[in-house]
């Protein structure tokens, strides 16, 4: 008789939260992070992208047991991940993991140990939270929670469309084909050997959906964990719009050049091209589908 043996134990906990001028709302983020995992649960990093607001000093203050990774200022968000994770492979090993975090989330009571808890029952996946937005005087919503791509027509199909009022799935795993970055537990096996987050070619935007859609071309599973909730914080989030009627037609060049902008077209056109069966259809339909929705969504308001 065959017994389904039990998933090996997480070694060593990794939280990397990457950086940049945000030190009090950082300072905060590390106190909801030590709440629910105290230093001989987890190793933190943090990987100061050249701040200039005492954010170094800060972290020490607040956190004896951070372990503050200095970069400089020329990093961009993928790039400063990277630092870390480079940092991080001087000790890690097998059957270690990385929860991968922003700095400016706000963390559900039990987020971080749900999502270790997940990666127990699923250590071969890549797992992230699903994103919430909860307005002053609103109910929370949806604002990721997963879903699939087409890889011809770009159309996407939400695991739970945007905007759903928030209620945990009967499901606690949620297929996905990608992730989002804001808080996710990575499995140290996906990092090797030498795979990272592609700096080059998605340096602000798209490099935590890359790596997801990489990581599943690999083998490895990719799931939102229906039980872990993470909080957008909608100040600090680059704001680019391809709404016509709100920003113009300057707004929209803006937002397909900007180089911090989720809607910029050369980073676009590198997903397209390695991912979509016609990189061009695909393209073509994805901006078009984002163009219609953002311009339909704003008449309709």
């Amino acid at each position: 008789m065959n017994t389904v043996s039990e998933p090996a134990p997480i070694r060593h906990v990794f939280v990397l939260i990457p950086t940049h001028n945000r030190r009090d709302i950082l300072c905060a983020t590390l106190a909801k992070v030590r709440a629910q995992l105290p230093a001989e649960a987890a190793r933190l990093i943090v990987v100061d992208a050249g701040s200039s607001d005492g954010t170094s000093t800060a972290v020490t203050a607040a956190c004896l047991a951070a372990e503050v990774v200095p970069g400089d200022a020329s990093m961009w968000w993928t790039a400063t991940v990277n630092h870390g994770l480079k940092h991080i492979a001087r000790t890690a090993r097998a059957g270690d993991v990385v929860i991968l975090m922003n700095d400016d989330i706000d963390l559900d009571q039990r987020a971080l140990l749900r999502l270790l808890d997940a990666a127990s029952q699923e250590p071969n996946a890549v797992i992230g939270a699903v994103n919430v937005v909860h307005r002053p005087g609103d109910v929370p919503r949806v604002y990721f929670c997963g879903g699939h791509y087409d890889l011809v027509t770009a159309r996407h199909k939400a695991n739970i469309a945007q905007g759903t009022e928030w209620h945990a799935p009967a499901s606690r795993f949620l297929d996905t084909d990608f992730l989002y970055g804001r808080l996710m537990i990575i499995p140290w096996a996906a990092f090797e050997p030498g795979c990272r987050f592609d700096e080059q070619a998605f340096p602000q935007y798209c490099a935590d959906e890359d790596f997801t859609f990489g990581a599943k071309r690999r083998g490895f599973r990719v799931f939102v964990d229906g039980h872990s909730v993470v909080y957008v914080n909608e100040e600090t989030t680059a704001r680019f719009s391809m709404s016509f009627a709100k920003v113009g037609w300057r707004g929209v060049r803006k937002a397909l050049t900007a180089f911090n902008s989720c809607y910029n077209w050369r980073q676009g056109w590198a997903f397209a091209r390695r991912y979509a069966r016609w990189p061009l259809l695909f393209f073509a339909c994805r901006y078009a589908i984002i163009l219609i929705n953002e311009n339909l969504r704003t008449a309709r308001q």
